[in-house]
């Protein structure tokens, strides 16, 4: 508890200052093969931070592991108040607890270290004042269900629908738990038969590559789980090239640019995480929480029409139009449902 209350201030102290704090963005801050939902991220919270008085520094690591342990020092030796961090294959853990100086306030988003991680960074001086987790695990299921539900519609009588899966990059949390929310539904249903999963990295041109092959391979496929929305282009790039993209129904995870057109199914939600992070951060510099803590969140929703307006401001970097600040005391709360009814377009 210590941990989770040490840093919280006044807002007689320090509500007109702003507060500084550093982002270390694991994705690229422009288009890139492996989807936009990063740089979406940053935009999202570059709409917050404007309206909540944080003075934000975002530090793009462009998928590169390396970059980001650089990366990482620097943003340590800085004056920022609060560090926002991604601990994509544990990758910061490693960073932290071999660095010669701590941080009193280290904010997690998206992946986290494990518990016994933590109890080391705390160990070493380390303040770890929040983890903020989408659920993973309900996004894996969930994709599963809805293309079972387009599938059904076009089920032949006397067969089970088949499905092959493209997963993430297996050695992050988020590949494997939603990799084990896709197993927890088809093992428990008696229509669906997965032939076969395979490791497309997050990658659109992973994906079409192996698409080539194994669309070959499975003739009578119904459905196609991918772990994320690049990879489900890719996917679908390779049934048009075969002429059998209207035999399946193509599913993915994000609601990235254009999938509205591209796919079949596609979930998301859980990009908003960064900006309820810093509204959550600004609650605490005002005193209106003393902590925030870990928070695992089941913000994912399948995307449909009457989400057309965040989903426009999110890809047209039209955010601004919302006020954020009116989330600071729970005027309203930060979610789907509100955000996308403050957009008028």
């Amino acid at each position: 508890m210590f941990l989770l209350l040490q840093g919280v201030t006044s807002s007689s102290a320090h509500a007109s200052q702003p507060l500084k704090v550093t982002f270390i963005n694991p994705g690229f801050d422009s288009d890139n093969p492996t989807g936009n939902f990063w740089l979406n991220v940053s935009n999202i919270m570059n709409a917050v931070a404007e309206d909540t008085n944080i003075e934000l520094t975002t530090l793009f690591a462009e998928r590169n592991h390396i970059l980001m342990k650089e990366l990482t020092k620097q943003a340590l030796d800085s004056d920022a108040e609060y560090l926002i961090l991604v601990d994509e294959k544990r990758v910061v853990t490693e960073v932290l607890l071999s660095a010669e100086k701590s941080h009193p306030n280290i904010l997690f988003l998206l992946n986290s270290p494990n518990k016994l991680a933590q109890e080391r960074l705390a160990a070493k001086g380390f303040g770890i004042k929040a983890s903020i987790l989408p659920d993973n695990y309900q996004a894996g299921s969930m994709l599963a269900h809805q293309l079972a539900l387009k599938g059904n519609r076009k089920e032949i009588q006397g067969r089970p629908l088949s499905m092959l899966a493209f997963l993430g990059d297996i050695a992050t949390n988020a590949a494997t738990e939603r990799e084990q929310g896709l197993l927890s539904y088809t093992n428990r249903v008696s229509n669906i038969s997965l032939v076969e999963k395979v490791d497309a990295q997050w990658s659109k041109q992973r994906a079409l590559e192996l698409s080539r092959g194994l669309l070959r391979r499975y003739r009578n496929l119904d459905l196609i789980w991918c772990a994320n929305d690049a990879i489900a282009f890719g996917v679908s790039q390779a049934a048009v090239e075969l002429g059998i993209r209207d035999k399946l129904q193509i599913g993915g995870i994000n609601w990235d640019d254009a999938h509205d057109s591209k796919l079949d199914v596609s979930i998301g939600g859980h990009v908003l995480l960064g900006g309820y992070l810093l509204i959550e951060l600004k609650k605490l510099q005002l005193g209106l929480v003393k902590y925030i803590g870990t928070q695992k969140i089941a913000i994912f929703r399948p995307y449909k029409k009457e989400f057309a307006p965040i989903y426009k401001a999110i890809h047209e970097d039209r955010l601004r139009q919302i006020d954020f600040s009116q989330f600071i005391n729970d005027k309203k709360d930060y979610n789907i449902m509100t955000i996308n009814s403050e957009l008028n377009f």
